[in-house]
């Protein structure tokens, strides 16, 4: 009878990863009318970078949009470009851009990926004459050929790289590229590896509100083991609950609010019964619902909820930025385990094509585990808790946490 089967992943740390993800924020709102001061809506974005530092701070880990290019309607309907976050916007002095790049670059980025979203969020850009055209962005994605597609997200990946900003993914504005996925897919990766040399890359596109879908995991859209490239659909599980629509029918009640994510207690919400099927938690909002132009509430919600959250789940969730979800995630579906045991020792040869912190697996032992050694070095017994570089036994199971690259062997001695 083998010793050691069914070796298999698990969350990292045995905790639920779980990500905030924050759409359409720029220096400015996104198509609002020209009658709103530039000067106001760029003190507004200031105060929602400065809030979600501070949730930053205080342990929340997730994605913040950077739209490259701001534009506006005129009075004929039209639009024009503003500006653009590393060359300056019109009406804001440039020593006040340099002062939100610096807080982005110096400290949000600690906490959340920052992404483009695509480059205008509205009418798509002509990358070559500057103008923009009479489509949107999502309209005109929908036919593209992974060249102009590259072109387009490497554009926007190389605008915030000239603000000093690494953007390892990309957002989607609306659909862009839903019904050439695979192209999109690819056009992410060639973009990233041309602009900021990046090979695991991902991106967000779709949301999955339907109670009824009991998983909502990340997707891995495209694999090339043996250059270690992948890219990763990064799903948000539910719909915007700070949507003006939902504030009004709570009557601006942020408890109310709260409960489609999580109730006061922890027994339901979207997240909960996610929780509880054993799924990760990424859900989404929208920094102008978060920070209207003169409310404040849906943030206020929102704070609520990240509350619920650390007082029902505490330790069992693991706060994770997007990209290392997308890296934990394309390590778990791409490792490869071989097992050899002789009398007295046990040992299994992990092969993973990226490397990745505090990746956690296990496996069915008929026997129990008295000590570990990862590539000759002993790793410490956790009691209680999984912790970084150790490992412990549930009943029939050994799990084992620790930092994987390449190759690796770990030996197992089972008890006499």
């Amino acid at each position: 009878m083998a010793l050691i089967s069914d070796v298999k992943s698990e969350f990292p740390m045995l905790r639920t990863p779980i990500s905030l993800i924050i759409d359409d924020w720029t220096f400015g709102y996104l198509g609002t009318k020209s009658d709103i001061p530039l000067d106001l809506e760029f003190r507004r974005a200031s105060d929602f970078l400065i809030d979600m530092i501070g949730m930053g701070r205080d342990g929340v880990r997730g994605k913040i949009s950077l739209v490259p290019y701001l534009t506006k309607p005129r009075g004929d309907g039209k639009y024009e470009i503003i500006g653009c976050v590393s060359r300056g916007l019109k009406g804001i002095p440039g020593e006040r851009i340099q002062w939100m790049l610096r807080l982005i670059r110096d400290e949000a980025s600690r906490y959340f990926d920052i992404t483009p979203e695509v480059l205008t969020h509205q009418l798509v850009l002509d990358v070559e004459t500057g103008r923009l055209m009479d489509e949107t962005e999502w309209e005109w994605s929908q036919r593209q050929s992974l060249e102009s597609l590259t072109m387009y997200i490497a554009h926007a990946l190389s605008v915030l790289r000239e603000a000093g900003i690494i953007a390892n993914g990309v957002t989607s504005p609306c659909n862009f590229g839903v019904e050439v996925e695979g192209l999109y897919a690819r056009a992410v990766l060639e973009a990233e590896k041309t602009v900021n040399n990046i090979g695991l890359t991902w991106y967000f596109l779709h949301v999955e509100p339907n109670k009824n879908v009991p998983f909502v995991n990340p997707r891995l859209m495209h694999l090339d083991d043996d250059d270690g490239e992948a890219v990763v659909s990064v799903v948000s599980c539910s719909s915007d609950c700070l949507a003006r629509s939902r504030v009004e029918e709570a009557d601006g009640d942020i408890h109310k609010i709260a409960d489609p994510w999580i109730s006061s207690d922890g027994k339901s919400g979207r997240l909960i019964d996610l929780y509880n099927d054993g799924a990760y938690l990424i859900f989404h909002t929208h920094w102008h619902n978060t920070h209207r132009i003169d409310d404040d509430t849906g943030f206020r919600a929102l704070k609520e909820a990240i509350h619920r959250i650390k007082r029902n789940l505490g330790y069992n969730v693991l706060w994770m930025r997007c990209s290392e979800i997308a890296r934990y995630f394309a390590a778990s579906k791409t490792f490869k385990p071989e097992l050899h045991e002789s009398p007295g020792s046990i040992e299994l040869r992990l092969n993973s094509p990226f490397s990745c912190p505090n990746f956690t697996f296990s496996m069915k032992t008929s026997k129990e585990i008295r000590r570990v050694k990862i590539d000759d070095t002993p790793i410490k017994k956790a009691t209680g808790r999984l912790k970084p570089n150790s490992w412990m036994m549930r009943e029939d199971r050994i799990y084992i946490c620790t930092n994987i690259k390449g190759q690796m062997k770990i030996e197992m001695t089972p008890s006499n």
